[in-house]
């Protein structure tokens, strides 16, 4: 009776070895994919570490890429509308990556004597403001938190080439040197408002981007060095936690909105209508974008992070039964004024 339980205690262990060496095979082989991946993405991205560095990184990675295996497995079972996929910010924490690319800032401030309010005019069933081609090329505001200037001169651009003057870029960079404190609430890298972006592009003027070129870091403001500049007339709110204010607004115009933007969703998004969970109170909008159009079921946002972000630098917002909209898109709206009279000023 002794030897045959010593015998099923033996087999027993045995088993539990070789079930435990079989394991550790299984997550030794997972862990050599994912790390193919890693190094192909790697090559992809450009990205290059020091050894402790790389290690940290591809920890972070192997979540993120983990993350989005399941939810594309949400996606082919019907229960998501966006995907997922390995941008550049792959191998960045939630935690990080919110603290260095989500710097808009939605202050306590009174809407202007100028708001547009919603009207009930019949307006398309959808809108894209690139096939009339007053939208400028996506650009990357890299490591600098100048969302709020990014989403400011979009909007200056398009609403620029809609008064005649073509193929124009602006400079982000003027606005993160010049449109900052005491005279302004903005702080350049460090984060702003967009509509600091448009009473700054009413009084002085905005460089050309080519005379003032993107940095991405804080500089002395230069704006005195430049030539060519243009004179906006100030700008418009769209009536707050309105959905039909927006999409009549959007119907004619580049609107900057503040959204919220955290969480690894947003910062993974690939393609789909983005409709995740999110706080969409004025408090909790972190980040400036540009709506450049709609369609029955989603706002189309332009963003600052390039065009290996989302659907070629774009995001297609989900239209919601909520007055704040989705992730808060309808809670702080405007646009610039552009008159084609002014549109030369000079330093004096």
């Amino acid at each position: 009776m002794q030897k045959g339980l010593l015998t099923l205690l033996a087999i027993t262990l045995l088993a539990g070895t070789t079930l435990l060496n079989t394991t550790n095979e299984s997550n030794s082989f997972l862990e050599d994919e994912v790390m193919k991946v890693y190094q192909n993405w790697q090559k992809e991205h450009g990205k290059r570490y020091t050894q402790f560095e790389n290690s940290h990184r591809f920890g972070i990675f192997k979540k993120n890429y983990q993350y989005i295996q399941e939810h594309q497995q949400r996606v082919e079972a019907g229960l998501e509308t966006f995907e997922l996929g390995l941008n550049d910010f792959a191998d960045l924490s939630v935690e990080e990556f919110e603290a260095k690319y989500l710097k808009y800032r939605a202050t306590q401030r009174e809407q202007t004597n100028q708001v547009y309010r919603r009207s009930g005019k019949q307006v398309p069933i959808e809108v894209d403001l690139r096939k009339d081609g007053v939208v400028s090329e996506v650009k990357n505001q890299g490591s600098c938190g100048s969302c709020w200037a990014f989403s400011a001169v979009a909007a200056l651009e398009t609403a620029l080439r809609q008064g005649g003057v073509k193929n124009v870029e602006l400079s982000e960079q003027e606005l993160v040197d010049c449109a900052v404190q005491e005279e302004f609430e903005s702080e350049g890298c460090n984060g702003g408002e967009m509509y600091d972006g448009f009473k700054y592009a009413s009084k002085y003027g905005i460089a050309i981007r080519s005379e003032y070129p993107y940095a991405g870091v804080d500089q002395k403001c230069a704006a005195q060095q430049t030539k060519t500049r243009h004179q906006f007339a100030g700008y418009v709110d769209v009536e707050s936690l309105s959905a039909e204010a927006y999409v009549e607004a959007a119907s004619e115009h580049a609107l900057s909105i503040g959204i919220n933007a955290s969480g690894i969703n947003f910062q993974l998004y690939k393609k789909g209508i983005y409709n995740a969970k999110c706080d969409g109170s004025k408090p909790a909008l972190n980040h400036g974008v540009t709506n450049i159009g709609y369609a029955p079921d989603y706002y189309l946002i332009k963003n600052s992070w390039g065009q290996s972000w989302g659907e070629s630098g774009y995001i297609r917002f989900a239209r919601i039964a909520d007055r704040q909209g989705q992730c808060g898109a309808q809670q702080e709206v405007n646009f610039p004024l552009y008159k084609a009279s002014e549109s030369q000023v000079v330093f004096e």
